[in-house]
Protein backbone atom coordinates (compact mmCIF):
# COMPACT_ATOMS: atom_id res chain seq x y z
CA UNK A 1 0.00 0.00 0.00
CA UNK A 2 1.16 3.54 -0.72
CA UNK A 3 0.80 6.42 1.69
CA UNK A 4 1.70 10.09 1.97
CA UNK A 5 1.73 12.55 4.86
CA UNK A 6 -1.04 15.13 4.65
CA UNK A 7 -1.95 18.04 6.86
CA UNK A 8 -0.15 19.64 9.76
CA UNK A 9 -0.76 16.61 12.00
CA UNK A 10 1.20 14.27 9.72
CA UNK A 11 -1.62 11.79 9.69
CA UNK A 12 -1.04 8.72 7.50
CA UNK A 13 -3.89 7.88 5.14
CA UNK A 14 -4.11 5.61 2.15
CA UNK A 15 -3.68 7.42 -1.15
CA UNK A 16 -3.07 5.75 -4.48
CA UNK A 17 -0.30 7.81 -6.11
CA UNK A 18 -0.43 8.72 -9.76
CA UNK A 19 1.71 6.32 -11.76
CA UNK A 20 5.16 7.61 -12.66
CA UNK A 21 7.41 5.51 -14.92
CA UNK A 22 9.90 3.84 -12.61
CA UNK A 23 12.98 5.22 -14.34
CA UNK A 24 11.65 8.75 -14.00
CA UNK A 25 10.67 8.11 -10.38
CA UNK A 26 14.19 6.97 -9.53
CA UNK A 27 15.79 9.87 -11.40
CA UNK A 28 13.65 12.30 -9.40
CA UNK A 29 14.52 10.40 -6.22
CA UNK A 30 18.21 10.87 -6.97
CA UNK A 31 17.96 14.54 -7.99
CA UNK A 32 15.56 15.63 -5.25
CA UNK A 33 16.85 13.57 -2.33
CA UNK A 34 20.00 11.52 -2.79
CA UNK A 35 22.29 13.94 -4.63
CA UNK A 36 22.03 16.78 -2.13
CA UNK A 37 22.53 14.51 0.87
CA UNK A 38 25.55 12.79 -0.67
CA UNK A 39 27.20 16.08 -1.60
CA UNK A 40 26.61 17.46 1.88
CA UNK A 41 27.86 14.41 3.81
CA UNK A 42 30.56 13.16 1.41
CA UNK A 43 31.60 16.18 -0.71
CA UNK A 44 34.83 14.60 -1.97
CA UNK A 45 33.28 11.29 -3.02
CA UNK A 46 33.58 10.31 -6.67
CA UNK A 47 30.70 8.13 -7.80
CA UNK A 48 28.13 7.34 -10.47
CA UNK A 49 24.39 7.13 -9.85
CA UNK A 50 22.17 5.11 -12.16
CA UNK A 51 19.28 2.74 -12.53
CA UNK A 52 20.30 -0.18 -14.73
CA UNK A 53 19.93 -3.96 -14.59
CA UNK A 54 16.75 -5.96 -14.08
CA UNK A 55 13.25 -4.52 -14.07
CA UNK A 56 10.63 -3.53 -16.63
CA UNK A 57 11.25 0.15 -15.85
CA UNK A 58 14.84 -0.19 -17.08
CA UNK A 59 13.50 -0.83 -20.59
CA UNK A 60 10.70 1.71 -20.26
CA UNK A 61 7.97 -0.95 -20.37
CA UNK A 62 6.60 -0.61 -16.83
CA UNK A 63 3.01 0.36 -16.05
CA UNK A 64 0.72 0.37 -13.01
CA UNK A 65 0.79 -3.43 -12.84
CA UNK A 66 4.57 -3.32 -12.51
CA UNK A 67 4.34 -1.57 -9.15
CA UNK A 68 3.35 -4.73 -7.28
CA UNK A 69 6.95 -5.99 -6.86
CA UNK A 70 10.58 -5.02 -7.51
CA UNK A 71 9.47 -1.49 -8.33
CA UNK A 72 9.76 1.79 -6.47
CA UNK A 73 12.24 4.54 -5.55
CA UNK A 74 15.61 2.84 -5.98
CA UNK A 75 18.97 3.28 -7.70
CA UNK A 76 22.57 2.13 -7.73
CA UNK A 77 25.64 4.03 -6.62
CA UNK A 78 28.93 2.99 -8.22
CA UNK A 79 32.09 3.77 -6.29
CA UNK A 80 35.74 3.51 -7.24
CA UNK A 81 37.29 0.19 -6.25
CA UNK A 82 39.62 1.96 -3.77
CA UNK A 83 36.65 3.63 -2.06
CA UNK A 84 34.27 0.69 -1.87
CA UNK A 85 35.38 -0.92 1.38
CA UNK A 86 35.60 2.44 3.11
CA UNK A 87 32.21 3.84 2.09
CA UNK A 88 29.90 0.92 1.27
CA UNK A 89 28.49 0.20 4.72
CA UNK A 90 28.59 3.72 6.09
CA UNK A 91 26.64 5.14 3.13
CA UNK A 92 24.04 2.39 3.43
CA UNK A 93 23.67 3.11 7.14
CA UNK A 94 23.57 6.86 6.56
CA UNK A 95 20.64 6.64 4.15
CA UNK A 96 18.78 4.21 6.39
CA UNK A 97 18.66 6.97 9.00
CA UNK A 98 17.98 10.13 6.99
CA UNK A 99 15.72 9.15 4.07
CA UNK A 100 12.11 10.33 4.09
CA UNK A 101 9.64 7.50 4.66
CA UNK A 102 7.96 8.18 1.33
CA UNK A 103 8.80 9.84 -1.95
CA UNK A 104 6.03 11.07 -4.27
CA UNK A 105 3.61 8.79 -2.45
CA UNK A 106 5.74 5.64 -2.62
CA UNK A 107 7.43 4.09 0.38
CA UNK A 108 11.22 4.24 0.40
CA UNK A 109 11.30 1.20 2.69
CA UNK A 110 11.46 -2.27 1.15
CA UNK A 111 10.80 -5.76 2.47
CA UNK A 112 13.65 -8.23 2.76
CA UNK A 113 14.13 -10.47 -0.30
CA UNK A 114 11.46 -13.20 -0.32
CA UNK A 115 13.07 -16.60 -0.82
CA UNK A 116 9.67 -18.11 -1.70
CA UNK A 117 9.03 -15.52 -4.39
CA UNK A 118 12.18 -15.38 -6.47
CA UNK A 119 13.94 -13.10 -3.96
CA UNK A 120 11.56 -10.28 -4.89
CA UNK A 121 11.26 -7.24 -2.65
CA UNK A 122 8.13 -5.18 -2.03
CA UNK A 123 7.45 -1.66 -0.80
CA UNK A 124 6.59 -1.69 2.92
CA UNK A 125 5.51 1.49 4.65
CA UNK A 126 7.35 2.53 7.82
CA UNK A 127 6.67 5.56 9.96
CA UNK A 128 9.63 5.24 12.31
CA UNK A 129 12.97 3.52 12.68
CA UNK A 130 15.66 2.75 10.10
CA UNK A 131 14.67 2.36 6.45
CA UNK A 132 15.54 -0.75 4.48
CA UNK A 133 16.22 1.24 1.32
CA UNK A 134 17.39 0.13 -2.11
CA UNK A 135 20.24 2.50 -2.70
CA UNK A 136 22.48 -0.34 -3.77
CA UNK A 137 26.22 0.21 -3.75
CA UNK A 138 28.65 -1.46 -6.15
CA UNK A 139 31.81 -0.91 -8.08
CA UNK A 140 31.53 -1.20 -11.85
CA UNK A 141 33.81 -4.23 -11.74
CA UNK A 142 31.62 -6.01 -9.16
CA UNK A 143 28.43 -5.19 -11.05
CA UNK A 144 29.91 -6.55 -14.28
CA UNK A 145 30.72 -9.83 -12.56
CA UNK A 146 27.34 -10.04 -10.84
CA UNK A 147 25.19 -9.29 -13.91
CA UNK A 148 27.27 -10.47 -16.87
CA UNK A 149 29.68 -12.93 -15.27
CA UNK A 150 32.64 -10.92 -16.59
CA UNK A 151 35.96 -10.39 -14.86
CA UNK A 152 37.05 -7.59 -17.21
CA UNK A 153 36.24 -5.86 -20.51
CA UNK A 154 38.94 -7.81 -22.32
CA UNK A 155 36.36 -9.92 -24.12
CA UNK A 156 37.31 -12.68 -26.51
CA UNK A 157 35.05 -14.27 -29.11
CA UNK A 158 33.63 -16.94 -26.82
CA UNK A 159 32.83 -14.30 -24.20
CA UNK A 160 30.68 -12.38 -26.67
CA UNK A 161 29.04 -15.58 -27.90
CA UNK A 162 27.91 -16.64 -24.42
CA UNK A 163 26.66 -13.47 -22.74
CA UNK A 164 22.83 -13.51 -22.69
CA UNK A 165 21.42 -10.65 -24.77
CA UNK A 166 18.83 -9.78 -22.14
CA UNK A 167 21.61 -9.15 -19.64
CA UNK A 168 23.55 -7.01 -22.12
CA UNK A 169 20.34 -5.10 -22.80
CA UNK A 170 19.74 -4.52 -19.09
CA UNK A 171 23.28 -3.28 -18.50
CA UNK A 172 23.17 -0.82 -21.41
CA UNK A 173 19.57 0.37 -20.89
CA UNK A 174 18.13 2.42 -18.03
CA UNK A 175 19.89 5.69 -17.34
CA UNK A 176 23.01 7.07 -15.72
CA UNK A 177 21.93 10.07 -13.64
CA UNK A 178 25.42 11.20 -12.70
CA UNK A 179 28.99 10.00 -13.30
CA UNK A 180 31.89 12.15 -12.21
CA UNK A 181 34.65 9.61 -12.84
CA UNK A 182 33.36 8.10 -16.08
CA UNK A 183 33.96 4.38 -15.59
CA UNK A 184 30.31 3.29 -15.80
CA UNK A 185 29.70 5.46 -18.85
CA UNK A 186 32.77 3.98 -20.53
CA UNK A 187 31.76 0.37 -19.85
CA UNK A 188 28.19 0.90 -21.13
CA UNK A 189 29.56 2.42 -24.32
CA UNK A 190 32.06 -0.42 -24.76
CA UNK A 191 29.37 -3.13 -24.65
CA UNK A 192 26.61 -1.10 -26.31
CA UNK A 193 26.50 -3.73 -29.08
CA UNK A 194 28.50 -6.61 -30.49
CA UNK A 195 31.77 -6.00 -32.33
CA UNK A 196 31.31 -5.72 -36.08
CA UNK A 197 32.55 -9.25 -36.84
CA UNK A 198 30.17 -10.85 -34.32
CA UNK A 199 27.29 -8.70 -35.64
CA UNK A 200 27.85 -9.87 -39.21
CA UNK A 201 28.23 -13.47 -38.08
CA UNK A 202 24.86 -13.24 -36.31
CA UNK A 203 23.27 -12.06 -39.56
CA UNK A 204 24.74 -15.00 -41.48
CA UNK A 205 23.65 -17.53 -38.85
CA UNK A 206 20.14 -16.06 -38.81
CA UNK A 207 19.80 -16.42 -42.59
CA UNK A 208 21.12 -19.97 -42.31
CA UNK A 209 18.32 -20.80 -39.84
CA UNK A 210 15.71 -19.26 -42.11
CA UNK A 211 17.04 -21.01 -45.22
CA UNK A 212 16.78 -24.44 -43.58
CA UNK A 213 13.06 -23.98 -42.81
CA UNK A 214 11.92 -21.61 -45.54
CA UNK A 215 10.24 -24.26 -47.69
CA UNK A 216 8.49 -25.98 -44.78
CA UNK A 217 5.42 -23.73 -44.63
CA UNK A 218 4.41 -24.77 -48.15
CA UNK A 219 5.53 -28.38 -47.82
CA UNK A 220 3.53 -28.89 -44.62
CA UNK A 221 0.55 -26.93 -45.92
CA UNK A 222 0.55 -28.95 -49.14
CA UNK A 223 0.13 -32.11 -47.05
CA UNK A 224 -3.09 -30.70 -45.63
CA UNK A 225 -1.55 -30.01 -42.22
CA UNK A 226 -2.80 -26.49 -41.60
CA UNK A 227 -1.84 -26.44 -37.92
CA UNK A 228 1.69 -27.58 -38.72
CA UNK A 229 2.03 -24.94 -41.44
CA UNK A 230 0.87 -22.23 -39.04
CA UNK A 231 3.33 -23.38 -36.36
CA UNK A 232 6.19 -23.29 -38.83
CA UNK A 233 5.11 -19.88 -40.09
CA UNK A 234 5.16 -18.56 -36.53
CA UNK A 235 8.73 -19.85 -36.11
CA UNK A 236 9.79 -18.02 -39.25
CA UNK A 237 8.01 -14.87 -38.10
CA UNK A 238 10.14 -14.93 -34.96
CA UNK A 239 13.32 -15.47 -37.00
CA UNK A 240 12.39 -12.45 -39.14
CA UNK A 241 11.78 -10.30 -36.07
CA UNK A 242 15.10 -11.39 -34.58
CA UNK A 243 16.84 -10.45 -37.84
CA UNK A 244 15.29 -6.99 -37.62
CA UNK A 245 16.80 -6.49 -34.16
CA UNK A 246 20.18 -7.69 -35.40
CA UNK A 247 20.20 -5.42 -38.45
CA UNK A 248 19.36 -2.38 -36.31
CA UNK A 249 22.03 -3.38 -33.79
CA UNK A 250 19.64 -3.75 -30.89
CA UNK A 251 19.97 -6.42 -28.22
CA UNK A 252 17.01 -8.80 -28.29
CA UNK A 253 14.92 -8.88 -25.09
CA UNK A 254 13.44 -12.05 -23.68
CA UNK A 255 9.92 -13.21 -24.48
CA UNK A 256 7.89 -10.86 -22.29
CA UNK A 257 9.18 -7.73 -24.04
CA UNK A 258 10.17 -9.20 -27.41
CA UNK A 259 7.22 -7.99 -29.52
CA UNK A 260 6.85 -4.68 -27.66
CA UNK A 261 10.51 -3.86 -28.27
CA UNK A 262 10.16 -4.94 -31.91
CA UNK A 263 7.60 -2.16 -32.45
CA UNK A 264 10.30 0.38 -31.56
CA UNK A 265 12.49 -0.70 -34.49
CA UNK A 266 12.46 1.45 -37.63
CA UNK A 267 11.77 -1.49 -39.93
CA UNK A 268 8.82 -2.67 -37.83
CA UNK A 269 6.52 -0.19 -39.61
CA UNK A 270 7.13 -2.13 -42.81
CA UNK A 271 7.33 -5.62 -41.36
CA UNK A 272 4.54 -5.50 -38.78
CA UNK A 273 1.61 -5.61 -41.28
CA UNK A 274 3.28 -8.48 -43.14
CA UNK A 275 3.93 -10.49 -39.99
CA UNK A 276 0.41 -10.00 -38.65
CA UNK A 277 -0.90 -11.05 -42.04
CA UNK A 278 1.18 -14.25 -41.94
CA UNK A 279 -0.21 -15.20 -38.52
CA UNK A 280 -3.80 -14.45 -39.54
CA UNK A 281 -3.71 -16.00 -43.02
CA UNK A 282 -5.81 -19.16 -43.57
CA UNK A 283 -4.34 -20.05 -46.96
CA UNK A 284 -0.85 -21.53 -46.89
CA UNK A 285 0.05 -20.23 -50.38
CA UNK A 286 -0.73 -16.67 -49.31
CA UNK A 287 1.07 -17.27 -46.02
CA UNK A 288 4.14 -18.31 -47.98
CA UNK A 289 3.91 -15.23 -50.23
CA UNK A 290 3.80 -12.87 -47.27
CA UNK A 291 6.85 -14.56 -45.78
CA UNK A 292 8.72 -14.03 -49.06
CA UNK A 293 7.75 -10.36 -49.01
CA UNK A 294 9.16 -10.06 -45.48
CA UNK A 295 12.45 -11.72 -46.50
CA UNK A 296 12.78 -9.29 -49.40
CA UNK A 297 12.27 -6.33 -47.07
CA UNK A 298 15.13 -7.60 -44.91
CA UNK A 299 17.35 -8.03 -47.97
CA UNK A 300 16.50 -4.48 -49.04
CA UNK A 301 17.74 -3.30 -45.66
CA UNK A 302 20.98 -5.26 -46.18
CA UNK A 303 21.56 -3.31 -49.39
CA UNK A 304 20.77 0.02 -47.69
CA UNK A 305 23.31 -0.83 -44.97
CA UNK A 306 25.90 -1.75 -47.66
CA UNK A 307 26.14 -5.27 -46.24
CA UNK A 308 25.66 -6.73 -49.70
CA UNK A 309 25.72 -5.21 -53.21
CA UNK A 310 22.48 -4.43 -55.03
CA UNK A 311 22.04 -7.95 -56.36
CA UNK A 312 18.83 -9.22 -57.95
CA UNK A 313 16.97 -11.57 -55.63
CA UNK A 314 13.66 -13.08 -56.73
CA UNK A 315 11.48 -15.93 -55.46
CA UNK A 316 12.05 -19.32 -57.09
CA UNK A 317 10.68 -22.82 -56.87
CA UNK A 318 12.26 -25.18 -54.36
CA UNK A 319 13.73 -28.12 -56.36
CA UNK A 320 10.93 -27.82 -58.95
CA UNK A 321 8.37 -28.29 -56.20
CA UNK A 322 5.40 -25.92 -55.83
CA UNK A 323 6.90 -24.27 -52.74
CA UNK A 324 8.52 -20.86 -53.32
CA UNK A 325 11.76 -19.77 -51.64
CA UNK A 326 14.37 -17.02 -51.83
CA UNK A 327 17.89 -17.99 -53.01
CA UNK A 328 19.39 -17.11 -49.65
CA UNK A 329 22.69 -18.83 -50.32
CA UNK A 330 23.53 -15.93 -52.66
CA UNK A 331 22.90 -13.49 -49.81
CA UNK A 332 24.96 -15.56 -47.37
CA UNK A 333 27.92 -15.77 -49.76
CA UNK A 334 27.88 -12.00 -50.27
CA UNK A 335 27.80 -11.48 -46.50
CA UNK A 336 30.77 -13.81 -46.02
CA UNK A 337 32.83 -11.67 -48.37
CA UNK A 338 32.38 -8.70 -46.08
CA UNK A 339 33.59 -10.33 -42.87
CA UNK A 340 37.04 -11.32 -41.71
CA UNK A 341 36.13 -14.56 -39.99
CA UNK A 342 37.31 -18.16 -40.11
CA UNK A 343 33.79 -19.62 -40.18
CA UNK A 344 34.47 -22.61 -37.99
CA UNK A 345 31.59 -25.03 -38.42
CA UNK A 346 30.63 -24.92 -34.75
CA UNK A 347 30.30 -21.19 -34.19
CA UNK A 348 28.86 -20.64 -37.68
CA UNK A 349 26.06 -23.11 -37.00
CA UNK A 350 25.31 -21.88 -33.49
CA UNK A 351 25.79 -18.14 -33.57
CA UNK A 352 25.47 -16.42 -30.19
CA UNK A 353 23.92 -18.12 -27.17
CA UNK A 354 20.45 -16.68 -27.82
CA UNK A 355 20.48 -18.03 -31.37
CA UNK A 356 20.65 -21.65 -30.26
CA UNK A 357 19.14 -21.65 -26.74
CA UNK A 358 15.82 -19.84 -26.49
CA UNK A 359 14.64 -20.45 -22.95
CA UNK A 360 14.23 -18.09 -20.02
CA UNK A 361 16.87 -20.00 -18.02
CA UNK A 362 19.55 -18.87 -20.44
CA UNK A 363 19.29 -15.46 -18.78
CA UNK A 364 21.61 -16.85 -16.10
CA UNK A 365 25.10 -15.65 -17.12
CA UNK A 366 26.84 -18.41 -15.13
CA UNK A 367 24.85 -21.07 -16.97
CA UNK A 368 25.59 -19.43 -20.30
CA UNK A 369 29.32 -19.27 -19.60
CA UNK A 370 29.34 -23.06 -19.34
CA UNK A 371 28.15 -23.15 -22.94
CA UNK A 372 31.59 -21.99 -24.06
CA UNK A 373 32.52 -25.65 -24.55
CA UNK A 374 30.10 -25.73 -27.49
CA UNK A 375 32.31 -23.20 -29.28
CA UNK A 376 35.52 -25.13 -28.92
CA UNK A 377 37.01 -26.45 -32.14
CA UNK A 378 35.95 -30.03 -32.81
Amino acid sequence: MNYIIVGKYERWIYIKPNFIPGLKLSELFYNDVIKEKLEKEYPELEYAAALIGQGSEILGFDDKMSTDHHWGPRLQLFLKEDDYDKYNLIIKKYFSKILPFTFLGYSTNWSEPNEKDGMNQFLELKTNGPINHRIEIYTVERFLKLTLGLESLELNESDWFTIPEQRLLEFTSGKVFYDNFGELTHVRKHINYYPDSIWKLKIIVQWDRISQEMSFVGRIGGKGDDLGSRIEASRLVRYIMEMAFILEKKYIPYEKWFAIAFKQLSISKTLNPLLLGILKENNWQQREKLLLDAYLQLIKMHIELSLIPNIKIEPMQFHNRPQLVIPLQNVIEELKRGINYSFSQVSYSLGTINQFINICNNLNPKLCRRAQLFYEEI
